[in-house]
């Protein structure tokens, strides 16, 4: 009788197991589009960023709490976010993570493909670089610094070479990446001066990428870059 019982008991468990699963299967994937870019105040421009993970989009939930959890996910080096993967629903919304001062949170309403930017400033900005070729194997590269808020104390600059195009901070050949140390410069002075840096060692024929790069002390010591510039 009591072999019976257990054997009746485990069958309803298996039947509220597979009951359950259903339920779950049922669930809608999410499928709701969210997408936008950041606009740099100082250009007008999307904000170019470092390659990969140069900033996060912060998204809260408030459809049904007041204090709902946080999910991230990766913006873009060209400055864009995109998520195809969302459930509908009224969310917060904020760039996070880049090398931009604090960016007030937007609410929005998620439903279909939902487009929102947002305008930053960034830390700091940089001219165009002016490239002079010195020989086949070495450039100058010649820019300022600026920027349209003060804040942290500026670190370094650097020009990022590389074969790749996606040179950056994180992918750069070091022997051809001339880096100037800030941190005993003072900010005035720093924003008042044209820096000249020359980078040899070039093969001649190949092609190079090459693009400024300079850094306040930031929670996330994030760059701020110029666009990438092609050597051949």
């Amino acid at each position: 009788m009591m072999t019976k019982k257990i054997v009746h008991l485990l069958l309803l468990i298996a039947l509220f197991s597979f009951a359950a699963c259903d339920d779950i299967d049922n669930y809608e994937e999410p499928k709701e589009t969210l997408q936008g870019k950041l606009i740099d105040e100082s250009t007008g421009n999307p904000l170019i960023t470092e390659q990969p993970n140069g900033f996060r989009i912060k998204l809260a939930e408030i459809s049904w709490s007041d204090t709902p959890q946080n999910e991230h996910f990766a913006g873009k080096a060209d400055g864009t976010f995109f998520n195809k993967r969302i459930f509908k629903g009224t969310y917060e919304v904020t760039p996070v993570e880049g090398a931009f001062f604090p960016v007030e949170k937007k609410t929005v309403e998620i439903n279909g493909v939902t487009t929102v930017d947002f305008s930053v400033i960034p830390y700091l900005s940089i001219s165009k670089p002016e490239i002079k070729k010195i020989d086949g194997t070495s450039v100058e590269v010649t820019y300022t610094l600026s920027r349209m808020k003060e804040g942290d104390k500026i670190l370094d600059t650097r020009v990022f070479v590389s074969t790749n195009p996606n040179v950056g901070n994180n992918i750069f050949t070091s022997n051809l990446s001339p880096i100037i140390n800030l941190k005993e410069i003072n900010d005035t002075e720093v924003l008042q001066t044209t820096f000249k840096q020359v980078v040899t060692g070039l093969e001649s024929g190949k092609t190079y990428y090459l693009r400024v790069g300079a850094r306040t002390d930031n929670p996330q010591k994030r760059y701020n870059f110029t666009q990438t510039i092609e050597l051949k």
